[in-house]
C-alpha cells in the first residue's frame, strides 16, 4: 500500500462555544415548578406512612383491649366495656353483651378524643324487645345508641 492509497481525514476544528449558550442559567421558576409538582407525591407518603403507622398501632395483637367494666343487664346478660389507648391523643372503647356461655358480641367501638378521657364515655344499657340497647353519651355529639342484633340479623 501507498501513501497515496491512504486517504487522510479532515482535521476538525474544536467546538465553537457560544457565550449565550454555554453559561446559560435555569429560569427563576424552574425550582418554584419541581417542588410545586413533587408536593402531592411527598403528601402521598405521608398519608401512606400516616395509615400504615395508625393500623398498626390498632392491631388487636400490638394494643389489646383491657376491662373497664362489666354491667348486668338482665338474666344471664352482660354488657362488658373495654378500652384501649394505642396512641397518646385517643382512647378507643367498645362494647360487649354476654348471654351466658355464648360468645361475647361486639355491638360496637368508638374512639374518645383527648378532652374527653378524663370523662370517659357515661352509658347505660337496658333490654328492648328481648335485646340489649346501649344508649352512649359522647360530648358534643349528642347519643349513640348500639342495638343487638335479632337471631339471623347482622349488626345495626
Amino acid at each position: 500500500m501507498s501513501e497515496d492509497d491512504v486517504t487522510q481525514a479532515p482535521e476538525r476544528e474544536a467546538p465553537k462555544t457560544d457565550p449565550k449558550t454555554s453559561d446559560k442559567k435555569s429560569p427563576w421558576w424552574l425550582p418554584i415548578v419541581v417542588v410545586v409538582g413533587a408536593a402531592p407525591a411527598v403528601f402521598a407518603i405521608y398519608i401512606l406512612y400516616f395509615i400504615t403507622s395508625y393500623s398498626m398501632a390498632h392491631d388487636e395483637r400490638r394494643c389489646p383491649y383491657s376491662h373497664v367494666e362489666t354491667r348486668p343487664v338482665g338474666d344471664g346478660v352482660r354488657v362488658r366495656e373495654e378500652s384501649r389507648r394505642c396512641i397518646d391523643e385517643v382512647e378507643e372503647h367498645r362494647w360487649l353483651v354476654e348471654r351466658g356461655t355464648a360468645p361475647p358480641n361486639e355491638l360496637g367501638r368508638y374512639p374518645l378524643e383527648a378532652e374527653q378521657i378524663p370523662q370517659g364515655f357515661p352509658w347505660t344499657a337496658t333490654i328492648e324487645d328481648a335485646r340489649v340497647v346501649i344508649t352512649i353519651q359522647n360530648q358534643g355529639r349528642g347519643e349513640i345508641v348500639l342495638r343487638e342484633p335479632r337471631p339471623g340479623e347482622g349488626p345495626q
